[in-house]
Formats: structure tokens, sequence, C-alpha cells
């Protein structure tokens, strides 16, 4: 027998599981796809035209997704959750369904008085063990007594996009994990920074760009002034404070397109794409100045902090290692020649 004798002779229950399957398992639909589908599929098989996928907090009761024959819902759109019907879920922690509403226990109800809503089945939507909201359907007209087949579907609907909200929680769980893993990876934990990992791979890609486009390329090597003796006069944590007003400041001055790491001990690199000699110092000169002015103190007494720079610049048989070692190069010549100035190393130089 084919399929489609299959589905011709299949129970209306039999169809809508087979429907739910179909959504459910689309790699083509995403989330809210997926619930707007739901949403539309117990509309139709319970005959009640409005659908609601509601987030419940305390007592507020908010549309996350909704079907309306009128259009009348909107996601965002809150009521308190003791004029709705899913009031009654909450309360008995599982599927509420009423008919005839004007027949029933609930007549005097707000949300009949309100909303005139006659008809209603919802069940609680579940996730992580705990309720987040409802899954209901509603119709301003009786309908037919509810089965316990469609007590069933109602819960497996809401029991799946529980599930799904689960599932997608997870999935941010772990992308955010794996952010922070990669963040751990690339980064200084002292200053937040690059560490020199990261850099290394943004200095082989940046500088094979400079390359291919005939682009400039500059790579500054920033190294701290008298250190040494600042962490012995003061101790260690304040060269760390020192290392990290350093961090603040560069990352605060920072252009879009620069890439600033802590390189080694008190060395730091600055790599600046698409910029010329001049630009780099001019650049250099606000940051090692703002550096300088800022009102850093030890042990209550004002400490300037004074840096030594190195630039090179890049040339087209650069390799990563080369120019580095003529940024280190002008800076220690910037150190011979009485530190906190600037040099740059020229290749012809040797």
């Amino acid at each position: 027998m084919s399929t489609d004798t299959h589905a011709a002779g299949a129970t209306p229950a039999e169809q809508a599981l087979s429907r739910l399957h179909r959504i459910t398992s689309s790699r083509e639909l995403d989330f809210e796809q997926r619930v707007d589908a739901i949403l539309h599929l117990g509309a139709e098989h319970f005959g009640l035209p409005i659908g609601i996928f509601s987030k419940i907090t305390g007592d507020s009761y908010e549309v996350q997704q909704a079907i309306h024959p009128e259009d009348a819902l909107k996601p965002g759109m809150s009521f308190d959750l003791g004029h709705t019907y899913c009031s009654h879920v909450v309360k008995a922690d599982d599927v509420r369904g009423f008919h005839h509403v004007a027949e029933s226990e609930i007549r005097s109800h707000p949300c009949y008085s309100n909303f005139a809503l006659e008809a209603y089945l919802g069940a609680p939507v579940i996730a992580d063990g705990e309720r987040f909201g409802t899954l209901n359907f509603s119709s301003p007209q009786p309908t037919r007594p509810f089965t316990g087949q469609d007590i069933e579907l109602v819960r497996l609907f809401a029991a799946w996009v529980g599930h799904e909200i689960a599932r997608r929680r997870d999935l941010r769980a772990l992308e955010t994990s794996r952010k922070e893993l990669e963040r751990l990876a690339t980064t200084d934990p002292l200053t937040g920074l690059y560490n020199r990992r990261y850099m290394e791979d943004c200095l082989n890609r940046e500088l094979e760009r400079a390359k291919r486009y005939g682009k400039p390329l500059v790579v500054g090597l920033l190294d701290f002034d008298n250190f040494k003796e600042l962490n012995d006069s003061y101790g260690h944590n304040t060269g760390d404070a020192a290392l990290k007003l350093f961090a603040k400041v560069s990352s605060d001055m920072m252009r879009e397109t620069d890439i600033i790491a802590r390189w080694s001990g008190e060395e730091f690199l600055i790599l600046m794409p698409e910029t010329g000699a001049a630009g780099a110092l001019k650049y250099l000169k606000r940051l090692t100045d703002r550096v300088r002015e800022s009102d850093f103190k030890a042990d209550d007494d004002r400490v300037e902090l004074t840096l030594s720079v190195g630039l090179g610049l890049a040339e087209a048989d650069d390799t990563r290692d080369s120019l580095i070692s003529r940024a280190d190069v002008a800076m220690y010549e910037a150190k011979q020649a009485g530190r906190e100035t600037t040099r740059i190393h020229n290749k012809e130089e040797g």
C-alpha cells in the first residue's frame, strides 16, 4: 500500500502526529517557524483558530508567538496571568480544556468577561524541568468536547516546544563555552589584551595581505622603561597595575583596524595594517603621552610611566620574524637613546 493510501486511511490524530513529525524534523525551518507551524496545526486539528505560545514570569503572561484570524495578537503583548485561562493550566500544572465556557464552572472568569472566549485547550511548556509558559488554543465559539487524544496531542505539542527551548539553551551554553575557551586561548589573563600566540597568527595573515595588495603595514613594539625598578620599589602588584593601565589606555585609543597584544613581560606589540610610518608615529606618540600623563600612583606616590617604542615597516620580502626583529632592534635603539623615545629600524640599516 502506498504512503498516500496510508495517509488517506489515517485517523485525524494520526495525521496530526505525522504532520508534527514533519514539522519538528524539518531542517529548513528554524525554531520560530516550527512553533508557527505547530500553532497552525493545532488550530486546524482542534478547531480552535487562536493559537498562542506564551512565556509566564510570576503573574505576567507574555505572548511569544501567536496566530489569530484577525492578527490581533503580537509577540511582546502581555497580560495579567489571572486574566487568562492559562492560569488554570499553571494551577493544575497540566493540560486544561473547556469546550463551552458559558456552560462551565469558569464562566465567571475574567478571560470570558473580557474576551468572550468560549473554548480553550492549553498545556504547560516545560524546559529543563521548569515551567516556561504555555501552548494554548482558543475560540470565541464553543467546540466539540475534547477527547483524550486531543489532550495527549496538545501535551505532545507543548513537550516538543519545551524540549526545543531546552536544546536551544544547551546550544547557546555550548557556544558560550566555546567562545570563552577561544577567548582564554587568545587572551592574556592579566591585561585582557590578545596574547602572543594570537598576535603571531595575525601577523602572518596581515603580512600576507599587505604583500598581496601592496598595502603598508607597521608593527610597533613598546616596552616599559625602568619596569624592574618599579617592581623592586613598589612590588609586583604595582607592576601589574601599570600593565593593566597600558591595556586600558591602548584599548580605549585603539583604531578599528589595529590589533594590540601583550608580547612578553612588559612588552606590547601593536599591529597597524594600512598604516605608514607617519601615521604610526603620530598614533604611538598620542598613546605613550596618554600613558605618561595618567594619574598612576604607587604607595601614594605619583609614578610617571614611560615607554620606549620600536617600529618595523613591512617590506615585500619580510617574514613575520624579520619584521619583528627590526622592531625589536629599533626598540633597543630607543632604550639606548635614553628611553621614552621612538625609533624606526629600516631594513637597509642592517
